[in-house]
């Protein structure tokens, strides 16, 4: 019976064993190491400093960007290694710079209406005029067309002169005025040279807009006569370009000294019967007196 026993027994281990049971699942695995962070992107273009900004040029590491500050500048950002021109430092990484037409450190308005300005931030906004133009802001045509003739204008310094001696007998007022000609020295006096006029005629000649110089406004011309003597008198320079003629004078219906002087009206009275003026020979130019009723050329000066 304990046989009989012991054999049920090994029957039943090999029939489980035969049919391999499925075992417990395991322990679940552990996560495995976090990769690495790949190699950064390529930096990107350099920062602006608003709207409107652009870059214009950039190397492997940096970008230059331009920044219309307003209409008259614009600030540059740019690598340190890059050479800054004249450009003027804003304190924020930039340089400012002066568009065309605008200059000094505020990058003000050029005023230049027909010629070139000295712009930039050391530009002073001078101009220089085209041709047919004078004047600070070259504004002003170089012919004034007056009583069927026109005048050739000058700029010396800040003022504006006619370049050419009053040639009319007509005033201002349509009334009559005596234009005193040398006809015996030059045919053409009167248009080469213009009139010899009373103090009183000069008075009344100059057109609108234009005036006969005070004694101080033609001092501004006193000095060595070669910067004024037209180039046919004596080979003056005309470095002024206002082209003085040595027209003499008329006194007392005689004409003295043509060919050697000439003598320009002041409106400034000395008296009741002298009046000053700039008188011009070989070697200076200087302010004198004479008689009122002498007969001497006319230079008006702009208003």
């Amino acid at each position: 019976m304990k046989k009989c026993n012991l054999l049920v027994s090994a029957m039943l281990t090999l029939a489980l064993t035969a049919s391999g049971g499925a075992g417990e699942q395991g322990p679940e695995g552990k996560q495995g190491p976090e990769g690495k962070q790949g190699p950064q992107g390529l930096k990107g273009d350099a920062g602006s400093d608003g709207e409107g900004c652009y870059v214009v040029k950039k190397d492997a590491d940096h970008g230059i960007v331009i920044c219309p500050a307003d209409g008259s500048s614009y600030v540059i950002y740019s690598p340190e290694n890059l050479p800054k021109a004249n450009g003027l430092p804003n304190g924020n990484g930039g340089y400012i710079y002066c568009n065309a037409g605008y200059f000094g450190p505020q990058c003000e308005a050029c005023a230049c209406v027909n010629g070139f300005c000295n712009d930039g931030l050391n530009g002073d906004g001078s101009c220089s005029c085209a041709a047919g133009y004078i004047g600070q802001n070259c504004n002003i045509n170089d012919l004034l067309e007056y009583n069927g003739r026109a005048y050739k204008l000058v700029q010396i310094g800040e003022q504006i002169w006619m370049a050419e001696n009053m040639a009319t007998d007509s005033a201002t007022d349509g009334s009559a005025v005596t234009c005193n000609a040398n006809t015996e020295a030059d045919s053409n006096f009167v248009a080469s040279y213009g009139c010899l006029y009373s103090w009183e005629d000069a008075m009344k000649v100059c057109p609108s807009g234009w005036h006969l110089p005070t004694k101080d406004e033609l001092s501004a011309l006193e000095g060595p006569s070669n910067a004024l003597r037209s180039i046919i008198w004596n080979n003056g320079q005309n470095s002024s370009g206002f082209s003085a003629f040595p027209t003499g004078n008329y006194y007392n219906n005689s004409y003295y000294y043509f060919g050697s002087t000439t003598f320009f009206w002041s409106s400034t009275e000395l008296n009741s019967s002298d009046a000053y003026n700039l008188f011009v020979n070989i070697n200076n130019a200087t302010i004198n007196q004479f008689k009122k009723s002498y007969g001497f050329s006319v230079r008006c000066l702009k208003d």
